[in-house]
């Protein structure tokens, strides 16, 4: 993703067509590649769409379309400018531009105008905005001011000196000045240093849904659901075919299926493949009773293992007549997860097995390791962990920065726990010097810049931490749920890392788009295996 700008109105009316082609020309003459981008409206997503998709909750959908197409823009060009809605009177205007902010990780310009008002009026109007954009973490690039004239340009200046928000233009010129006015009215000096202005981007939520579609389909992978009548899985299983994400393989009786489907009012594509696991779990037996020999697996125990769909599944996948196995709508994590354990085994190089999460907070997304398989690892296996955590984040996009978390930061606890976070953090450094890792850290001073300021102010992760590797599986998995549920956030997992062929598991309370998700991920991952 390149540097996006978007342009907000700080009070409704204020008109923004005129301003971004005169920002864009005036970039554009200093060499940069610049374009604009129209989100909503006519150019865009019909408003209607939109009204239609906040009230039924799925919003992020569209924001995931407006993230692809932003992103085709940004790879021919340097900056976007975005244009946010101005002349159209929406009741969740205001939430819909913070949503999309999100979404495209874009930088706020607010657009006022005089428009009568006195300046101490529009400074406190500016001032609502800013504080709005700001408590929703967003970035906030600067100000232009319209309608602007000689007797409050010089009180409007003295005031934005003031002001964190730099004013980046004063355009005189009526209530809709002109391209012409707007070019003559910017501030060179503010505008050079909010472009040298150098951010780390994040990826949101749209952005990480979107960059697993596009990956996965690129693989055409073959997943196997063994939950195959479950409606949830079913569903997933019918939009996975239609995005074109993974051919998906449906373990059931084809009646079931069908029954399930016509609950769902859904007519099953004629190209979405069902097997009943009786009718293949024969073949798997002699593999089976091979693999597992040296633990004395008779004829008859193989069998019985290979009645339940998950052993089917996951014999598919050794076989290599599956890519990838996502379970767990019905099952637990332990009958996921056991078969693969037994079967599958890590990859070469590899002892350990390790799981993620991704946690799709509203602007960014993070990793959590390990928050499901391993109950209390050494300082060795702590660092295993850590690699393979910050691993998966590059693999998915996001570039790792890895906080080794404890009940203490820096130097300031003591006690065999916050020694092995420490002997762990070091381990990684001499393996692995080109990850970015400190610890031990307290979560807080992992995520939040004003904390880390305080209590690590050393640190070149405290505060801007994207992987966090809790200290055993206790912290780990108590972390995630209650981030889940208290903040409201979708976590995606565990996803499993080291085995020689991925398998995920879902939680029992999964939504469709959950699986959908899950098996994109299991999709990428059987690429990035080839």
């Amino acid at each position: 993703m390149k540097r996006a700008y978007i342009l907000l109105p700080a009070a409704n009316g204020v008109p923004l067509e005129n301003v971004a082609d005169g920002i864009l020309e005036t970039l554009s003459k200093k060499g940069l590649r610049v374009e604009k981008f129209i989100p909503f409206g006519e150019a865009g997503i019909p408003f209607a769409e939109i009204r239609n998709s906040i009230i039924s909750s799925c919003e992020q959908m569209v924001m995931e379309l407006l993230v692809d197409k932003l992103s085709r823009i940004s790879a021919k060009n340097d900056i976007v400018i975005v244009e946010g809605i101005s002349d159209v009177d929406i009741f969740y205007k205001k939430e819909l531009h913070r949503i999309l902010t999100s979404a495209l990780d874009a930088d706020i310009i607010l657009v006022a105008s005089v428009n009568g008002k006195a300046p101490k009026e529009l400074i406190s109007e500016i001032s609502v905005e800013e504080h709005f954009h700001k408590n929703a973490n967003a970035f906030m690039a600067g100000c232009i001011f319209l309608n602007v004239d000689e007797n409050n340009e010089d009180i409007l200046r003295t005031a934005c000196k003031d002001s964190d928000l730099p004013a980046l233009a004063f355009v005189h010129g009526g209530e809709n000045p002109s391209k012409e006015a707007v070019i003559a009215g910017i501030e060179e000096e503010p505008w050079e240093l909010v472009l040298k202005k150098n951010r780390e981007h994040r990826m949101s939520p749209p952005e990480f849904r979107n960059f697993l579609i596009k990956k996965a389909q690129k693989y055409k992978a073959k997943i196997v659901l063994p939950e195959g009548s479950e409606p949830r899985t079913v569903r997933a299983a019918i939009l996975t075919l239609q995005r074109q994400i993974a051919q998906p393989l449906l373990l059931a009786k084809r009646a079931d299926v069908e029954k399930t489907a016509a609950t769902l009012y859904m007519k099953l594509p004629p190209d979405l493949e069902i097997i009943d696991p009786e009718n293949i779990a024969p073949k798997y037996v002699p593999l089976l009773v091979e693999l597992r020999k040296n633990k004395g697996l008779t004829e008859e125990q193989a069998k019985k293992l290979l009645a339940d769909s998950v052993w089917v599944a996951t014999m598919m996948v050794k076989a290599g007549d599956a890519d990838g196995l996502v379970s767990g709508a019905i099952h637990s994590t332990a009958d996921t997860i056991r078969p693969a354990l037994s079967i599958i085994k890590p990859h070469a190089g590899t002892s350990l097995i390790s799981s993620v999460f991704f946690m799709c907070l509203p602007t960014q997304v993070l990793v959590y390791g390990d928050c499901a398989i391993n109950p209390n690892p050494n300082a060795d296996e702590l660092a295993q962990i850590a690699i393979q955590c910050a691993d998966t984040a590059r693999n998915f996009g996001i570039a790792p920065r890895v906080a080794m978390l404890s009940y203490s930061t820096g130097e300031s606890g003591k006690g065999e726990d916050v020694d092995k976070v420490k002997k762990a953090t070091q381990i990684v450094k001499e393996l692995r010097p080109d990850i970015e890792i400190d610890g031990p850290m307290q979560y807080d001073a992992a995520i939040m810049e004003s904390v880390a300021r305080t209590k690590a102010p050393n640190s070149h992760i405290a505060g801007r931490a994207t992987v966090f590797v809790f200290p055993d599986l206790n912290t780990g998995n108590t972390t995630y749920k209650a981030v889940q549920r208290s903040a409201n956030t979708v976590s995606i997992g565990p996803m499993l890392q080291g085995l020689a062929k991925p398998v995920n598991d879902l939680s029992r309370g999964a939504l469709v788009d959950d699986i959908v998700y899950t098996i994109a991920i299991t999709a990428v991952q059987v690429g990035m295996d080839k």
